[in-house]
């Protein structure tokens, strides 16, 4: 697997943030301006608000990012809430990367569980793909959760 640098993101990194986040071709509107709250968030503070960003970059250039927190009224819970990765770095090893730090992040904090909640549509394959290889387990599932025809995928893997 390459060497990424990893670490907090930056603030210089917002708007390169926000556009990878659109060009993905994922995310819908909603979806996509969640990205800018969870952002300003992690500014305010990330023992405020709960939410962390970390950034995966190779040479200075920006190739993903993920954001994750401690789940609420747990102890031991922490929540992926989104990772993402350009459209010129997939299948490069970026998300796999990401996956790693976030958990080594979550196990520094004493944390043990990282649970991920996901659509089941199609847009979403690569994603739960994604989670399955790096040894995270379908736990729950929920037809029609988010609306008609879009299930709740809950994965859920313990780091430590």
């Amino acid at each position: 697997m390459p060497e990424f640098e990893i670490g907090p993101t930056r603030a210089d990194e917002d708007e390169a943030i926000l556009a990878m986040t659109v060009e993905a071709g994922v995310f819908n509107q909603k979806e996509n301006s969640t990205v800018r709250e969870l952002l300003d968030g992690y500014y305010e503070g990330p023992e405020i608000s709960g939410y962390n960003f970390l950034s995966c970059r190779e040479d200075g250039r920006l190739l993903g990012y993920a954001c994750y927190g401690p789940r609420e009224l747990s102890s031991n819970g922490y929540d992926l809430y989104w990772i993402c990765a350009s459209i010129h770095a997939r299948n490069k090893g970026v998300g796999r990367a990401l996956m790693r730090s976030v958990e080594e992040e979550i196990a520094k904090r004493n944390g043990v569980w990282v649970v991920i909640e996901t659509s089941d549509t199609d847009h979403y394959a690569p994603a739960r793909r994604l989670y399955e290889r790096c040894g995270y387990a379908l736990s729950m599932y929920l037809p029609d959760f988010y609306c008609d025809g879009d299930g709740l995928c809950t994965f859920t893997r313990r780091v430590r």
